[in-house]
């Protein structure tokens, strides 16, 4: 599959669809001799997963569409997007694609943890700055310091505050059931050993943990094998499909239990995919679409315009992590020059290790590990809508 660039200028766009890439936001500023500032993006925007891909991108549209009134520096702003289908070969390849042949200042991306695990190094080695605003399995950026970053909280910095919400509304529970994706890079960590270790810590049995696989559509024996344990939760480890399903799954199957669910679930599309058995289900995330702050507010009306559903998590750090690149050009030096390629990549990368930035996420700034440090939120399915858990 062909992936073409999007090329947004310092004045004015005009969409238009790419066959077989995306939906691009282009224009031509007459009579320009500015290079353009290029950075590299890389989502899936088909393929396993192609729904976080689509509104991350609605996300970045949003975002570049504010950029382009000035441009970075006035210069024009082109952004080059690959779609990696959410395949680690593809993103390998497309990774080194955008260092070494088209020549990007930094890169966004990718999404999914397997595909960031696989990536960093390619970036690491090519000294280029990369963030992903998504990736949550524990240790990716610390495994490729100094030029990879993740702007997203890990999971093993977020599920603690979650088990520990749970718990306290759920005293009883001191037996657990987990059912994790264990094809899924991120779920798998999650469900074997993040969601284990803080169980243990608290005293809570787990009885099993059952597994399934990414693009399972049947949960029957799963949640069957489940119900026969009797435990008194069920942690569920998967994406936002799989996962909703499987809750779906487990209240047909007659399972009143309080559920728990991966980040990878901290989405509208699993309340929608589970239906009405997603009430009571609990996750967490650092953004609550819900808050009532009018920055935030602002952000997520017009991305509901945009897109017919509420931003996720990932949508806003989306935004919030262009905005810091931004940033991050326009007051370090950066050049933009061929011949100062090396010296602004790590410019860049400098910036990120002291940034302090606020966006719709909150303040964000990133650790030695190279996680950003943000402020997790507890959320609670009801009614159809995720609910902040006060």
């Amino acid at each position: 599959m062909q992936s073409t660039p999007l090329s947004l200028p310092s004045r004015t766009h005009r969409l238009k669809a790419v066959a077989g890439a995306v939906v691009a936001a282009s224009a031509l500023l007459a009579g320009s001799a500015w290079a353009d500032i290029k950075i590299g993006v890389l989502l899936p925007l088909s393929g396993k997963g192609s729904s976080y891909g689509v509104h991350q991108e609605i996300a970045m549209k949003m975002a570049m569409e504010q950029i382009v009134k000035t441009g970075i520096k006035g210069e024009k702003v082109n952004l080059v997007v690959y779609d990696t289908r959410g395949e680690n070969a593809e993103a390998i390849n497309l990774t080194r694609k955008l260092i070494s042949n088209d020549k990007v200042l930094a890169i966004v991306g990718p999404f999914f943890s397997g595909e960031t695990e696989v990536t960093f190094p390619v970036a690491v080695q090519g000294k280029t700055p990369i963030i992903t605003a998504s990736a949550a399995k524990p240790g990716i950026a610390t495994k490729n310091r100094p030029w990879a970053f993740r702007n997203a909280l890990a999971s093993d910095q977020m599920n603690g505050k979650l088990i520990e919400a749970w718990l306290k509304q759920n005293p009883n529970v001191k037996s657990v059931v987990i059912l994790t994706d264990v094809k899924d890079a991120f779920t798998k960590i999650d469900g074997t050993a993040v969601f284990p270790a803080i169980l243990q810590a608290k005293g809570i049995k787990v009885m099993d943990n059952i597994s399934f696989q990414t693009a399972d559509i049947d949960f029957a024996a799963q949640v069957t094998k489940a119900k026969q344990l009797n435990p008194d939760g069920i942690i569920v480890a998967g994406l936002y499909n799989e996962g909703g399903n499987v809750v779906r799954e487990i209240r047909k199957q007659g399972l009143k239990q309080p559920v728990v669910g991966a980040l990878g679930m901290a989405e509208v599309k699993f309340l929608e995919i589970a239906g009405p058995a997603s009430e009571g289900t609990m996750v967490v995330m650092p953004f609550w679409p819900d808050n009532p702050d009018q920055k935030i507010a602002g952000f997520v009306n017009e991305f509901k315009k945009r897109a017919n559903r509420p931003p996720g998590n990932t949508d806003a750090l989306m935004y919030d992590t262009l905005f810091m690149l931004k940033q991050c050009i326009e007051t370090n030096g950066v050049t933009n020059k061929d011949a100062d390629l090396a010296a602004d990549r790590d410019k860049i990368r400098g910036c990120f290790e002291k940034i302090n930035y606020t966006g719709v996420t909150g303040p964000i700034r990133f650790n030695n590990d190279g996680d950003a440090v943000l402020v997790p939120t507890v959320l609670q399915a009801k009614g159809g809508k995720w609910s902040y858990l006060r």
